[in-house]
């Protein structure tokens, strides 16, 4: 294959440096060192004890089971999005994808209020809430490739007498067997490390191994059992990606790809009715949590009341936990997009560079609980003595944030022809030139989204967060869980008040992704 406009140029290699320095600064190396200082070998026995081998069966037998209900509401919102065309599609395809990118611990906040309190702290809140917090993504990533499968398949089955239950078991449902198996995986990993929520409605008698880890390292002071788990986890997570990159290689030889729309017009009653009750109760199962949050925050003492809200803006702690957290969303921005842009710009310029896509998803297999205690125990002595910067928490969250912003530009400068670049390049312009007059406008619609990425989940980061806040530096998470926790229907409600300001921002971040990504989807056929 003949080497790309980009690829002649030296350069390029430079642009692996800084995400390479990055993530094995704040990353291999913090996990590394408390690994080969803090780990005993003798930590190992914990493995065997009852109580961890409880904690371990419950967070994989929770994770298969949100997985599956997770699934089991998603394909059918994924059948309407790809085989149907309605008015609201889009509004619909938005609010069902609002709860996945809502902070964790708003989701748990939420449940708290949707269940009787005799459903608080047990196994059905935590898959419940699993379960919303994931049915949307997976909608939308079965929904996409079943767009992708040629209508013209589905004609012939059904013009050799096939029923559509035939169609869809020995067609559809073999062409989307390996997309459907991806999404599973990436949903279990993340039940698998879910963290916010299990701290929210779980407490101490449902506890999961990212829980787990942050008592053993926190309140019990076993930093080196808290590795062990650590390990553990990140063992079953690896083999979760392995699976999934594997997967990703055979859906691109079984999926065929199609100019021509499946998506057509509700013209049967049965159809209208059938898709409609699709809509409204995935709607509904999207927004009653939402709803319930937004109603608690406007109740005190049983009935309605706003002093929540007033308390909320004029209590000098909170607006300082909401500035601080704006504030960090700000420079984790910064800090994601620009190395996420460097990273994805080496990926689709240089395909030799393809170890830094492994290497940029490190922060998703090490669990953010064990990031940040080895940056705590990493930069804690001379000369790199930065545990009370306050750059630490931004840089957690850029970590967090950086797999998911360089998935938002990767494909945009990937699917870029080279044939534009070539043409520029034969008009005399240099390669900065070429760079900034085809590639840039192209792509900053993506830098836009992979903006909004880094932006939601600074505001909602828990995990990290909750080694490396400081007391006089509160974020949003951590001022919300501290109010949930106290007594009080006061402090409760300026806890669902302030989980309502995330909401808000998380519904903006969610229709200026779909506006951007659709608006670039569409650009890039033209």
């Amino acid at each position: 294959m003949p080497a790309t406009l980009f690829q002649q140029n030296r350069g390029i290699k430079l642009l692996a440096v800084l995400p390479t320095v990055f993530v094995f600064t704040f990353v291999v190396v913090p996990v590394g060192n408390i690994l080969f200082t803090s780990l005993k070998f003798e930590s190992l026995k914990i493995l065997k004890s009852e109580t961890i081998l409880n904690v371990v069966w419950f967070t994989t037998w929770q994770a298969i089971i949100s997985t599956i209900a997770s699934l089991v509401i998603a394909l059918p919102i994924a059948a309407v999005i790809a085989n149907f065309k309605f008015r609201s599609q889009r509004l619909i395809i938005s609010l069902i994808s609002v709860p996945f990118i809502l902070p964790s611990i708003v989701v748990g906040a939420a449940f708290l209020q949707v269940l009787p309190n005799s459903f608080h702290r047990t196994a059905f809140a935590l898959i419940l809430a699993h379960t919303y917090f994931n049915f949307g993504f997976a909608a939308r990533i079965i929904g996409a490739r079943w767009l992708q499968i040629h209508p013209h398949l589905d004609d012939a089955a059904r013009t050799l007498g096939a029923s559509p239950r035939q169609v869809f078991t020995s067609i559809t449902l073999k062409l989307l067997g390996k997309v459907i198996l991806n999404s599973a995986l990436v949903v279990f990993t993340l039940c698998f490390t879910s963290y916010g929520v299990v701290r929210i409605l779980g407490g101490p008698s449902r506890s999961t191994i990212e829980t787990e880890i942050y008592f053993r390292a926190m309140q019990l002071g076993d930093v080196s059992g808290a590795l062990v788990l650590s390990l553990l986890q990140i063992c079953v997570i690896s083999i979760a990606f392995l699976l999934i990159s594997s997967t990703r290689r055979t859906n691109r030889l079984q999926i065929i790809n199609t100019t021509i729309s499946r998506q057509r017009l509700i013209n049967k009653t049965s159809q209208k009715l059938a898709v409609s009750t699709i809509c409204l109760m995935s709607i509904a199962f999207a927004l009653v949590p939402i709803l319930a949050i937004f109603r608690k925050s406007l109740i005190s003492n049983s009935s309605l009341s706003t002093n929540a809200w007033r308390e909320v803006l004029s209590n000098t702690r909170v607006l300082n936990s909401l500035i601080t957290s704006l504030g960090y969303a700000v420079v984790t921005i910064l800090i994601a997009t620009t190395i996420a842009l460097l990273a994805a710009s080496s990926l689709a310029y240089n395909k030799n560079f393809r170890f830094i896509s492994a290497l940029t998803s490190l922060p998703i297999l090490v669990s953010a609980v064990s990031i940040g205690l080895g940056i705590i125990v990493t930069f804690d002595t001379q000369p790199f003595n930065w545990r009370g910067s306050q750059m630490m928490l931004p840089i957690a969250h850029a970590l967090v944030a950086l797999p998911l912003a360089i998935r938002a530009i990767t494909p945009v400068l990937n699917d870029i022809p080279d044939s534009l670049r070539q043409a520029s390049s034969v008009l005399g312009a240099t390669n900065w030139q070429v760079w900034r007059t085809i590639d840039f406008k192209i792509v900053r619609r993506a830098i836009i989204v992979a903006a909004a990425i880094s932006a939601a989940v600074s505001l909602g980061e828990f995990g990290a967060s909750s080694f490396l806040v400081r007391r006089n530096s509160e974020t949003l998470p951590v001022t919300i869980s501290r109010l949930l926790s106290r007594p009080g229907d006061i402090l409760q409600s300026q806890g669902y008040a302030l989980a309502s300001l995330l909401i808000i921002f998380s519904i903006i971040v969610i229709f200026v992704i779909d506006k951007f990504s659709t608006t670039e989807s569409a650009n890039s056929r033209a």
